[in-house]
């Protein structure tokens, strides 16, 4: 074996005995505390007690909604009311779809938007004044001994009469709740909002429109 041949081998072998430099390591991306939380759907159904002005008076409604929460955001359903209090001259009922928005759900309190856009009737009174004049009367003498005296003019008299009307209308009901936990899929809502309304043929919403308060015990939705 040649001199320079034992030349490489040992230079080889010296080096294979020095320490090698660490290979470079790719960084390891690096992750904080993660939260994942889980979110539901499902169906729904409140049912649903106000207080609310109508007829210039303060009057219980019943009803309630119903329909399907997705997420544990959005919830699209149907809802109807009626007056409890009611009697053939004072009658209330409206109801539509309503829309729902809901934040922390999951939480101890949370809070939601709603809105109801539908139509209804109502049933009210009102009062009319009517002019009457008498069509008959006596015989003439019994009022005229000298039939060249002056014919007196008749006295009218005034009735006043109790009507019963009924209007149909368009509402739009938004409300705000708070959401109140009280166990897995079950929440307590308290909540205020407003009933506008508009009546077809020139008729006297004012009656009709009014502010609203309201209970209402969520059942479900997931």
């Amino acid at each position: 074996m040649g001199a320079h041949v034992r030349w490489v081998i040992g230079v080889v072998f010296v080096s294979s005995l020095l320490p090698r430099p660490a290979a470079a390591q790719p960084a390891q991306p690096t992750s904080g505390p993660m939260t994942v939380e889980r979110l539901h759907s499902g169906f729904m159904v409140a049912p649903d007690f106000k207080a609310t002005i109508f007829d210039k008076k303060v009057s219980p409604l019943a009803g309630g909604y119903a329909g399907w929460v997705t997420d544990d955001t959005i919830f699209i359903g149907g809802a109807g009311y009626w007056l409890t209090n009611g009697s053939r001259d004072r009658r209330l009922a409206y109801g539509g779809l309503m829309v729902q928005w809901l934040t922390k759900t999951e939480g101890p309190v949370g809070f939601s938007l709603k809105g109801l856009i539908g139509g209804g009737q109502s049933t009210l009174t009102t009062s009319v004044t009517e002019i009457a004049y008498p069509l008959n009367g006596p015989p003439f003498g019994d009022y005229y001994p000298d039939p060249r005296a002056p014919m007196p003019l008749p006295v009218p008299s005034q009735i006043t009469t109790n009507v019963r009307f009924s209007q149909d209308f368009f509402v739009a009901e938004p409300e705000a709740d708070v959401l109140f936990h009280l166990g897995r899929g079950v929440r307590l809502t308290a909540g205020v909002g407003y009933r506008a309304v508009s009546v077809d043929h020139g008729g006297d919403g004012s009656r009709i429109r009014g502010a609203t308060g309201s209970i209402a015990l969520q059942i479900g939705g997931r």
